[in-house]
């Protein structure tokens, strides 16, 4: 009885030898709850002692705690903000979740593009809203108190205020529920909780908590599709820029001095009210039609990043929690430039296939390019959309002309690779499937040379000789031997344990 209750808490708590994803994102929420909350009124009593050393009037110390926040202590805020963000994810996602900033978002590839597209769709979805309120007599443009001294201390704070909360809920809390229960629950659950942290916000009604849920969305969906929150990042700045320091409409109930200052006087069910436009109807028809042009601007590959994040929620869906271990491997310019494009060639990562004959023994092959005697196991890539176990069925076909039955994973392999300065992102899937028969390859275009048939208990010496190739093929050997290292200790385990894979 004690074991059986012991193992159900080690369920309910941990997953696959690491935290449960819940947990992981409780533990996030309070910590950056605290920061946020502790920083917050160390910078208002900083802001505030430092007025009356100054000799400020009352009525702004008063302004002070009244709510009403300055620009310069709004700046403040920002970088505080994005600091303890961005610093709990990295801390977390190193100890916690064993993962690498790239799956939180944070591939540095495609950041000023799709931040530029972004910023596009704030400027034009905010922009739109602002000329629908002037079209229909709403508002009247009229010149505001902001000056250039303002607009600029207002960029320089609302940027790092729009990154902080793009890399708290899609960048952490979206890949952790994502990785519970796939992304259509990573998008709702941290959009909710997006939603929710803003619903102490002056001003607030039931309408701007929906428009708030509905932008976590809009913004959720553009990290799913881009794989990155470059895109989410500028979309989310420029909202907020063009509808407070622009148009000088209140953004999220916060009244805001602007370039001009529309003051929207018609129906509050459609403006907002003094919550804002994020509190009336306009909102929520720019929100839902941003979504088509959203949709077809980033009909491309997601990063493999994203990939490898969903085929680990269908895989471990599947089959139960399963082991994954990090790697930093440097290596040359020859395989960076192979592995680095991967998504533009259709490749979201790759299956490592471990094909076993009843007997027990293992495939390897050989290319007719490789040094002589290299041999190791068989590897292809994974395409868009296509399944882990698909993907091993279909190169097992192509590679060895051998039919397999029920491919089963036995662990993920995540790399950040580097050539220099340059990084890329990529990842192995370890897949078990049994075999009967000889290879034969259907696959002209891989040069296969030759097939090897060994017992488990050699892979360590395959490794080996993978890591003692010469100097032209180093990067590329001391990459392999890490996916025949880790099926080595994966089947040990799994013979110590009488496991048999999956489950």
């Amino acid at each position: 009885m004690n074991k059986r209750g012991g193992r159900g808490w080690h369920r309910l708590f941990m997953r696959g030898g690491r935290l449960h994803p819940l947990c992981r994102a409780t533990i996030y929420l309070l910590l950056l709850l605290g920061t946020e909350v502790s920083g917050g009124l160390l910078l208002g009593l900083l802001y505030a002692i430092s007025l009356l050393l100054l000799g400020a009037p009352q009525r702004a110390v008063e302004s002070l705690l009244g709510g009403n926040i300055p620009r310069t202590m709004f700046l403040g805020l920002g970088w505080w903000r994005l600091a303890t963000a961005l610093g709990l994810a990295l801390i977390l996602g190193h100890l916690l979740d064993r993962e690498p900033m790239e799956t939180m978002g944070l591939d540095r590839r495609r950041s000023g593009r799709d931040g530029l597209l972004g910023a596009l769709f704030g400027l034009g979805t905010m922009g739109a809203i602002g000329g629908l309120f002037v079209a229909l007599h709403w508002a009247s443009p009229a010149r505001g108190s902001a000056g250039p001294v303002g607009f600029l201390l207002d960029v320089i704070a609302l940027l790092p205020a729009a990154a902080a909360e793009e890399i708290a809920f899609r960048g952490y809390l979206q890949r952790a529920f994502g990785e519970w229960r796939g992304p259509v629950v990573g998008i709702l659950a941290s959009s909710l909780i997006f939603a929710l942290f803003h619903a102490l916000n002056p001003n607030v009604n039931p309408m701007g908590l929906l428009n708030i849920l509905l932008a976590g969305v809009v913004f959720a969906v553009s990290v799913e599709r881009t794989g990155t929150l470059w895109l989410a990042t500028g979309y989310h700045f420029l909202w907020n820029l063009t509808q407070g320091t622009i148009l000088g409409m209140p953004v999220s109930g916060m009244a805001w001095q602007g370039l001009l200052d529309l003051s929207p006087r018609g129906p509050a069910i459609w403006t907002g009210g003094a919550f804002g436009p994020e509190g009336g109807l306009a909102a929520t028809l720019a929100l839902f039609l941003s979504l088509i042009p959203l949709w077809l601007l980033t009909c491309r590959p997601a990063t493999v990043a994203v990939a490898c994040r969903n085929q680990r929620a269908t895989m471990e869906a599947a089959f139960g929690p399963l082991p994954a271990v990090h790697h930093r491997l440097d290596v040359g310019a020859r395989l960076f430039r192979d592995l680095a494009p991967a998504p533009t060639r259709g490749r979201m990562g790759e299956v490592v296939l471990l094909l076993r004959r009843p007997d027990g023994k293992l495939l390897l092959h050989t290319k007719s390019f490789y040094p002589s005697e290299t041999y190791r196991l068989p590897s292809g890539g994974i395409r868009p959309g296509e399944e882990v176990t698909e993907a091993a069925r279909r190169e097992a076909s192509e590679e060895t002309g051998l039919s397999v039955r029920e491919p089963r994973p036995l662990g993920l392999l995540t790399y950040t690779l580097r050539d220099g300065r340059r990084r890329c992102f990529f990842h192995s899937w370890l897949v078990a499937a049994d075999v009967e028969g000889e290879p034969n390859p259907g696959d002209g275009e891989e040069r296969i040379a030759g097939f090897r048939w060994i017992g488990p208990e050699e892979l360590g010496r395959v490794a080996e000789a993978l890591r003692a190739l010469p100097p032209e093929w180093d990067g590329w050997g001391r990459f392999r031997a890490l996916a025949h290292e880790a099926a080595a200790c994966r089947l040990n385990r799994m013979q110590g344990t009488g496991g048999g894979g999956g489950r």
